[in-house]
């Protein structure tokens, strides 16, 4: 009643007892539990000989713990005797023909007892043992085969063989020998892998993992196989060169091509040859049929894979090649693209080469894929300033058939040469011809040709001082146009012509050369002839009226005969109108007409304006002159002038019409005449007298 019960694990007790004497009894109690039932039983066989047994015996008992316990494993139904086991694990052999079992796990200690009862099949407790036999590696694939202990192959087993982080296989092996044998596939060549397997007989139940094996793939060599053919002018015959270039997969350093096997078939005969390992080319002559042609590599270690390639029959395709320009980007790369042909089933071919080069051309080609047609080609392959032209194949059975040509720069530059100016140059006064060589075309040029650029320039003294020299730019856009004419040039001048090629990038190096515009004696001539011409025909135009022009000329130009003017006479006659004529008014006119009637119907209209011809009586030639008929100076110009004149009676009338400029003569002389504005006129009567009156004048305006 004493006993206290500690809170914490106690594992044993020291207990210490004395009686009424006084003697003292020591006596040492071990803390245990009882035992507990076993859980997660279960059990597996390796080779059907043996079965193994295990559970998990719950809590964990300390070393100290002096409370033994006992497993007993029981096989309800058989007659074996129970099997004594460990703690946890149990191994009991198996009962011929025996498939399904119940056991019974029984575990006792000093404190209790307690068990648990399990069934299974043993077929479908099997996990098969597994042990490497063989690891072959080959280039791309690897040989595996492990052997299966307890003979189990031949009830047929699912294996797995795994290449760790790559792929894994399943394979059903079933072999009398107990080896159970798989290939692994798609592996690189000279590359390190690890491999492992297992097995299962139903499939649920698999085995452990063997222990990983560790393998290196084969390298492996192949060629890149490429041709070009040339026709042979003097037979059907064709010449075949072939280039081929190794690609090595692993370490390059460790494997040595030894040789080359050469082989090619035509119309059913093979030749073969070999070729040294340092060769990479070689010259086949061919018929004009289909030839096959292989060639395939002797490595010191590992394999080679043959290459092949087909020569097509001589003759016509039916495809005229394509041809295009193209240009590389800022980085001097080519991004090439084609049109696709459904013809082609094995992918294309495009080959380049640098043209214009004095050496012979290095064939370089790249192939891509069926189904792909475009090509990206890196700026190593090329140099800036280089013409490439890039043919594209397009392989089928029948072989490769050229499909497009392409003409390109990866970077054009702008130092072309210089064109060759022709000599002489046709000069005019005005123009100048210009025509030069020049090879547009030529693969040496580092861009391609767009055209010409031409100036002509003023030079030397003929040019002003002081001023800017005419400048004329012409722009030729065709290249193949070799020749431009540019007018409108002075004459006598010098100037000095340059023409350069043009390219994308800007104008190449000028040709010069300087010429002197000529002088035009044409049109000096023509200054001359032309008046002298123009005189000529005028003289022509007018000869047949010569003699109207003779009298007209006389009447301008001559006095009339008999006249005789009296100087001093005609001078009292200007004081007279003088005087007379202060008294008119002044009044503005523009012109004034004088018409002379006679009695006849013909009437004769004579202009004041110049007084050139001279008054006179017709039988003036016959009698002297008189008071009345006097003639009048040219140069004296008076406004209004009037003579009266002693005429016989059969004189001619007279009428003078003006408004503005004779409306007062009327007043002063109407003694002699009746004179009205708007119209003088002459009565009948006065006709009959012996003299007439006759009035002249000339209004000038100021």
């Amino acid at each position: 009643k004493h006993l206290t019960i500690p809170t914490t694990l106690v594992k044993a007790w020291s207990l210490t007892c004395s009686d009424s004497t006084g003697e003292k009894v020591h006596s040492m109690k071990f803390i245990s539990f009882p035992p507990q039932k076993p859980r997660n039983i279960t059990c597996a066989t390796s080779d059907m000989k043996t079965v193994n047994c295990s559970w998990d015996s719950g809590r964990k008992r300390a070393p100290s713990d002096r409370n033994t316990q006992t497993y007993v494993l029981h096989i309800e139904n058989s007659h074996q005797a129970p099997i004594k086991c460990k703690s946890s694990l149990c191994s009991f052999p198996a009962v011929p023909r025996l498939q399904e079992y119940r056991i019974r796990v029984v575990v006792k200690d000093q404190l209790g007892e307690e068990m648990e009862i399990y069934n299974f099949n043993i077929s479908d407790r099997v996990l098969p043992v597994l042990a490497w036999d063989r690891v072959n590696p080959g280039v791309t694939d690897v040989s595996l085969s492990w052997s299966v202990q307890g003979n189990l192959t031949q009830t047929g087993l699912l294996c797995q063989a795994e290449i760790l982080s790559d792929s894994t296989r399943e394979l059903i092996c079933k072999s009398v020998s107990g080896l159970c044998r798989t290939k692994l596939e798609h592996l690189h060549p000279s590359t390190r892998y690890s491999a492992r397997a297992r097995c299962s007989v139903s499939g649920r139940l698999w085995g452990g993992w063997t222990q990983p094996v560790v393998f290196s793939t084969d390298s492996l060599v192949t060629l890149d196989l490429w041709r070009r053919i040339q026709h042979l002018s003097n037979s059907n015959g064709r010449q075949v060169s072939l280039s081929w270039s190794p690609h090595i997969f692993g370490k390059a350093s460790e494997v040595t091509i030894q040789s080359y096997n050469l082989s090619w078939s035509q119309d059913g005969q093979v030749s073969t040859e070999l070729k040294d390992g340092g060769q990479n080319q070689a010259e086949v002559f061919v018929g004009s049929g289909r030839c096959d042609i292989s060639v395939q590599a002797e490595p010191s270690t590992g394999f080679s894979l043959p290459a092949t390639i087909t020569i097509p029959p001589n003759g016509d395709t039916g495809i005229v090649p394509l041809k295009r320009r193209v240009g590389g980007n800022a980085a001097g790369e080519f991004y090439l693209s084609w049109n696709e042909q459904s013809s082609v089933t094995c992918g294309y071919t495009v080959e380049w080469c640098i043209l214009g080069n004095t050496a012979p051309c290095t064939v370089q080609w790249k192939k891509a894929p069926e189904g792909n047609s475009t090509l990206f080609l890196p700026a190593s392959h090329f140099t800036a300033g280089c013409r490439y032209t890039f043919n594209v194949y397009g392989c089928s059975e029948n072989g490769h058939t050229l499909l497009e040509i392409q003409t390109g720069y990866s970077q054009e530059l702008s130092h072309v040469q210089s064109p060759s100016l022709i000599k002489p140059v046709y000069i005019t006064s005005s123009s100048v011809t210009l025509e030069w060589r020049y090879d547009e075309d030529d693969p040496v040029q580092p861009a391609f040709i767009t055209g010409y650029l031409v100036t002509l320039q003023e030079t030397g003294s003929d040019a002003q001082t002081g001023q800017a020299a005419n400048l004329f730019n012409v722009s030729v856009g065709d290249p193949r146009q070799r020749s431009v004419t540019i007018e409108g040039l002075q004459q006598q001048q010098e100037y000095t012509c340059s023409v350069s090629a043009l390219t994308k990038e800007g104008p190449g190096h000028p040709a010069s050369i300087t010429v002197r515009t000529r002088t035009n004696y044409l049109s000096h001539s023509v200054k001359i002839l032309t008046p002298i011409l123009l005189l000529l025909g005028c003289a022509i135009l007018l000869w047949p009226q010569r003699k109207m022009l003779k009298n007209i000329l006389k009447e301008v130009y001559t006095y009339p005969v008999g006249m005789n003017i009296k100087t001093p006479e005609f001078d009292s006659f200007l004081r007279e109108m003088d005087q007379k004529l202060q008294a008119q008014k002044v009044e503005e006119c523009m012109s004034c007409e004088i018409e002379i009637l006679n009695n006849k119907p013909e009437m004769t209209k004579l202009k004041v304006p110049d007084l050139t011809d001279f008054l006179r009586c017709p039988d003036s030639q016959s009698s002297p002159p008189s008071r009345s008929c006097l003639p009048v100076e040219t140069e004296y110009r008076p406004q209004v002038a009037m003579m009266v004149s002693d005429c016989p009676t059969q004189q001619q009338a007279t009428d003078i019409r003006d408004r503005s400029c004779l409306s007062t003569m009327a007043e002063h002389h109407s003694e002699h005449h009746e004179v009205t504005l708007g119209q003088t006129s002459l009565e009948p009567s006065d006709l009959q007298q012996e003299s007439c009156v006759i009035i002249y004048g000339y209004i000038s305006k100021t």
